[in-house]
């Protein structure tokens, strides 16, 4: 156990699993109470097993974040168990595929739901908790192709790069406040998430597909490989605790070199 966030209490979106779930972890470890949030409230309960196995320093919350309600509600339930919120760390996320000639009006609606306002309205309730307990940090977790260009993933790149919009506008607002607001920028990342994804295309099973994706690594990062979801939820530790704090409006990317 550390203590590089002791005495704090976090808030992490996209907990049931992947880069969420590494946060969750970690945060933990580093002495926090976290919340862990997720549309899957079966995933959320096995992270919070998994990490804190007495239930003490951790709570499930199964929420769907892109209505607001829903958001405010997973806010309340983690300031009425804990008594407070430090760390908010937006971490939920989907993806949609296709050029933007193959995006319809339900497709625009569930990705910008997820990627971009769930940022938003658990940013609004988070905002005013901080406040009261004297200020805090907010890490959004965008995405590496919100700077860096591709194909076939119009719809998903357009709500990472808003993210990042929102992040430094976000960091003027509350900076007066003694609340920071940064960004993840994440490279290719090994998550069971692709996994599961590449072994149903193919229909093979979830070992082979993990096997094929570690050798196949990633080409297009200096680094030549993918990074573990430790990997990211190390650096949005450092913009959740202390050691972060003349750190605000900034985007930090965790990539393997892919913008380089």
């Amino acid at each position: 156990m550390g203590d590089r966030l002791a005495n704090k209490v976090a808030l992490v979106t996209g907990g049931g699993g992947g880069i969420g779930e590494a946060t969750a972890q970690l945060f933990c470890e580093e002495g926090a109470r976290v919340a862990v949030v997720d549309i899957e409230t079966d995933a959320a309960q096995r992270v919070v097993h998994a990490i804190d196995p007495t239930g003490e320093r951790s709570l499930a919350i199964g929420a769907g974040l892109h209505e607001e309600p829903e958001a405010e509600r997973a806010v309340r339930e983690t300031v009425e168990r804990f008594g407070r919120l430090d760390v908010l760390a937006n971490i939920a996320g989907v993806r949609v595929w296709g050029a933007i000639t193959e995006a319809t009006p339900e497709s625009w609606q569930f990705i910008l739901g997820v990627n971009l306002l769930a940022v938003a309205y658990c940013s609004k309730y988070a905002v005013p908790q901080m406040v009261r307990g004297g200020g805090g940090s907010i890490i959004n977790v965008s995405s590496a192709n919100a700077v860096s260009g591709r194909s076939g993933m119009a719809q998903y790149d357009a709500t990472k790069a808003a993210v990042l919009g929102l992040t430094r506008s976000m960091a003027c607002d509350h900076a007066s406040e003694h609340i920071r607001v940064n960004a993840v920028c994440p490279g290719p990342t090994l998550t069971m998430y692709h996994v599961r994804r590449r072994a149903a295309a193919r229909g093979i099973s979830l070992e082979q597909a993990q096997a094929e994706m570690r050798a196949a690594g990633a080409p297009n990062t200096l680094l030549g490989r993918q990074a573990k979801p430790r990997e990211i939820a190390y650096s949005i530790l450092f913009l959740a605790c202390d050691e972060s704090s003349y750190v605000t409006g900034a985007t930090f990317m965790i990539d393997g070199g892919l913008s380089v």
